[in-house]
């Protein structure tokens, strides 16, 4: 059960859209509900979910609108499968950013204590930190020497075995207790694996 204040509300947003998931390279096509969206991926409820690893072409139509991405299957659940995009076109970018405006908030961010591997890009210096909190969007570390607003820093989290990385940009969340980085590039598979531990933090 959840703890009063150990977390901060919802990473994708409860959205409810018609989604047409079709395997790549195959003919086989899931037709479903979407039921939570963010800018990285979406949640498919389906009791015929792809297996982890899959990649997909998904469309959504909502209030005759529709939008559509390349993606890969990040993670099954028992109802469903989260869905990483992948590729997006700018058009498609606009429509995403539209429905996602009807919240103030895209990013959950979850009490996760795990170890960081932070340095400034360009630099030798690292330092290994723990994470505060972390979400969708990007982290908080715990530092007695921040880096200042606008760094790009390398950022490195290993937790519950599996490792992340990705480049990052110092926010203006800078104080004596540490430094908000937000995450502004990564590869697909580290995405997957930081949908991975969210998903399994909001089920928890």
């Amino acid at each position: 059960m959840e703890r009063p204040g150990e977390r901060r509300r919802v990473p994708r947003i409860p959205f409810k859209a018609t989604s047409v998931v079709a395997e790549i390279g195959s003919t086989q096509v899931v037709v479903a509900q979407t039921t939570e969206l963010s800018r990285y991926g979406c949640f498919v409820k389906t009791i015929q979910p792809y297996p982890q690893g899959t990649r997909v072409h998904i469309e959504m139509a909502e209030a005759g609108t529709t939008f559509s991405a390349s993606g890969v299957v990040a993670y099954v659940a028992g109802d469903g499968m989260g869905v990483i995009f992948s590729m997006v076109e700018p058009e498609n970018y606009e429509i995403l950013a539209q429905w996602l405006s009807r919240t103030p908030r895209l990013s959950e961010r979850y009490s996760i204590g795990a170890t960081a591997e932070v340095k400034e890009l360009g630099s030798w210096n690292e330092q290994v930190l723990i994470t505060r909190d972390l979400s969708a969007g990007g982290c908080f570390v715990e530092t007695a020497t921040p880096s200042p607003k606008g760094s790009r820093m390398c950022v490195r989290i290993t937790h519950r075995g599996e490792e992340f990385t990705a480049v990052g940009r110092v926010t203006d969340n800078v104080g004596p207790d540490g430094m908000g980085i937000e995450f502004v590039e990564m590869e697909p598979k580290d995405r997957a694996i930081l949908e991975k531990w969210l998903a399994d933090e909001k089920r928890a």
